[in-house]
């Protein structure tokens, strides 16, 4: 008798009720632990860079100068007790400094002290016959003269500096003159100086400026809200006439001899017409294509509005990019401190750059001191992703509530959603899926390596100076280049991979690589719309920040500049006292002191500044929630049925495109009700 095997489903029906329930798409799934292995290898990898840096180190090699000598001032044998650098001067008149002639001293020298300097360095060499060899001896030969120094003061507790300018204390004849400038710009430097102090003075004209920078990217928000597609059609039409115009011109320009003879070889000219040409086509063509995506322009509008109602009604959202930049630049600094920890193990030698010793020096690596370097570059690197996919993820578990939440209309769905939605989701991230985002991590910081190790490899052929390589040297710049363009290329299409693969893993529970696939698949079949909201929600961003940050600036410059609001303030204080409000009146008299005394070009300066960052911010936000929402639209409906509540009529005309007809039944829609209250 025929023994069925122990693992095999007693029933065909068990299995494919099992595989058809592992594919429906009627909500977000639950919980469960993905990719355990690569968290584990995240924290061990962690660990093992960790332990690399401990050990006491010894920054002093890294702060104090290097005298002529090759010692380290207050650290090296004889010169324990001299923690000073001193850079003897070149003149009698004690104005004009000799930077390649640093020496230890025990305190900063003042005018008419005698030191000991060190003149030019005498290297002869003899030979001695020793049998079959011989022997080379080199001897140096320095003379230490008495000289009488300038006056000096302490500079961080390190160097003695000149107590004149520091441009008429430099050595004529080293490469630094003329780097730095005359009084001139020094004044300049001084000014902006004085000025951005003036600006920090006044907290209450920069919380006044930030709070119209809120506003005004509140009413934007709003704007999309109500009116994307009339944005998105005006943007293109826009972008097309601008295009054309341009490209038009150019033609017209590089083609008339009377216009560019003089200016423009009539080959290049040509090329130039060419491009021109190309131009204006490719214009028409992006005309064309958008006349006939009709249906993927609604689409796109609806996906902007619908990520407006997501940030209306979890606001918390904008805190994630603004957790991930202040995450990143910490990061960045633990990079450096990491690094002046693991230099500060190695040997150190004096070198000379810009002419000027004493100051920077070589470090001798082994190939460890290598590797831990690497290891802690990719550690930052490594961690930094993970942070940003936390956030990606985050984001995406908060809309893929909304999009599965009954209701119909904003208020509705929002009973139904969390109290703080970006907390959860970077408690889920960080609880069930940290393995998962660490795996989609990995690859982004190990392009990120790469791309820096290249950089550097052409930095260090930029350095060369010798001329019988310089055709080499040319075509290996031109294949790095090549090389960087090709990982930044591939850098650019894996976070965009990466990005859906974290929505898929919110509304799935599946792993990095199930995600990845599944979200490639969908994406692919679906490029035609994923390209077209791309473009769109890229021109929103782009344009949309510039715009607020320009409308944000010229208002704040107009209004200082503008008497009528001083009138209009002296009034409103009035009436403030008046009503028995003093602390009010005061606090906008101040107001108004701090707007006469700040210059209205920087205020508008600093009101556009703060408006660029608020807006970029926001506005990335919604372009990562609108395809976020575009992703759960095609992932919902990649079963054949529409689960959601309720979606826009743009989303419904897609899919009866797709041959989506109807959403599941009354019943299925209530354990949907469930799951989403629960």
């Amino acid at each position: 008798m025929p023994t069925r095997p122990r693992n095999a489903s007693p029933n065909p029906a068990a299995r494919k009720g099992a595989r058809d329930e592992a594919q429906r798409t009627d909500g977000v799934a639950p919980r469960q632990c993905t990719d355990v292995g690569c968290c584990l290898c995240f924290v061990l990898f962690l660990a093992l860079t960790l332990q690399g840096l401990l050990g006491p180190p010894d920054f002093q090699k890294l702060s104090r100068g290097i005298d002529h000598r090759g010692r380290i001032c207050g650290w090296s044998p004889g010169a324990e007790e001299q923690s000073f650098l001193y850079w003897c001067v070149a003149r009698t008149d004690g104005v004009t400094l000799n930077l390649t002639s640093a020496i230890c001293m025990n305190e900063c020298p003042q005018e008419g002290t005698t030191v000991l300097c060190p003149g030019n360095l005498d290297i002869s060499e003899t030979e001695e016959v020793r049998g079959a060899s011989i022997l080379l001896v080199r001897t140096e030969k320095q003379l230490l003269s008495p000289q009488k120094a300038a006056a000096t003061k302490t500079w961080i507790d390190r160097y003695c500096v000149p107590t004149v300018q520091i441009g008429d204390a430099l050595l004529a004849g080293t490469p630094l003159m003329g780097k730095v400038g005359s009084g001139a710009v020094t004044e300049g430097f001084l000014s902006v100086f004085d000025q951005l102090s003036s600006l920090a003075a006044a907290p209450r004209l920069l919380t006044a400026a930030a709070v119209c920078t809120l506003v005004l990217s509140l009413g934007y928000l709003l704007c999309l809200r109500f009116f994307a597609l009339l944005f998105l059609r005006l943007a293109v039409l826009g972008s097309v006439l601008v295009c054309s115009i341009l490209c038009a011109g150019l033609a017209v320009a590089m083609t008339s001899p009377r216009w560019m003879d003089g200016f423009m070889p009539g080959e290049v000219r040509a090329i130039a017409a060419a491009a021109a040409t190309a131009g204006l086509l490719l214009a028409g063509a992006l005309l064309a294509g958008c006349l006939c995506a009709r249906r993927s322009m609604d689409v796109a509008a609806d996906c902007i509005r619908e990520s407006c109602a997501v940030m209306l009604a979890m606001p918390s959202l904008v805190l994630l990019p603004l957790l991930d930049a202040v995450c990143s630049q910490l990061l960045w600094l633990l990079l450096l401190l990491g690094l002046a920890l693991l230099l500060s193990k190695a040997e150190v030698q004096g070198m000379a750059l810009l002419g000027v010793e004493g100051v920077f020096r070589r470090f001798n690596l082994t190939a460890v001191d290598c590797l831990r370097i690497v290891s802690l570059a990719f550690s930052c690197f490594w961690i930094q992703e993970v942070v940003g996919a936390a956030c990606m993820f985050a984001t995406a578990h908060s809309v893929a509530k909304w999009y599965f939440a009954p209701g119909k209309r904003l208020l509705q769905k929002a009973r139904h959603l969390p109290l703080a939605p970006a907390l959860q989701g970077l408690a889920v991230a960080g609880i069930w899926h940290l393995g998962s985002l660490a795996r989609g991590a990995f690859a982004l910081a190990l392009l990120r390596l790469v791309r820096w190790a290249l950089w550097l490899m052409h930095l260090a052929l930029r350095q060369d100076e010798e001329k019988g390589k310089q055709k080499r040297r040319c075509c290996c710049r031109c294949f790095m280049v090549f090389c960087d363009a090709f990982l930044a290329t591939l850098q650019a299409l894996t976070e965009f991979l990466s990005s859906h693969a974290y929505v898929d893993i919110a509304l799935s529970s599946n792993s990095y690589a199930a995600a990845a696939a599944k979200a490639f698949n969908i994406l692919g079949s679906h490029a035609g719309l994923v390209s077209v909201l791309s473009l769109v929600a890229c021109f929103l961003r782009v344009a949309g920040s510039l715009l607020l940050a320009a409308m944000a600036g010229c208002a704040a410059c107009m209004l200082t500049r503008h008497p009528i609001w001083l009138e209009a303030g002296a009034e409103l204080t009035r009436q403030l006292q008046a009503s028995g409000l003093p602390f009010w009146a005061q606090q906008l008299t101040e107001l108004r002191a701090e707007g006469q005394a700040v210059s209205s070009e920087l205020l508008g300066v600093a009101t556009a500044l703060m408006m660029l960052l608020a807006s970029r911010a926001m506005l990335f936000t919604v372009e990562g929630t609108a395809f976020t929402v575009l992703y759960c639209l095609l992932w919902d409906s990649s079963d054949g049925v529409l689960d959601a509540s309720h979606v826009p009529e743009s989303f419904w005309q897609f899919a009866r495109e797709h041959g989506i007809a109807g959403r599941r039944r009354p019943e299925g829609m209530k354990k949907l009700s469930a799951r989403a209250e629960e």
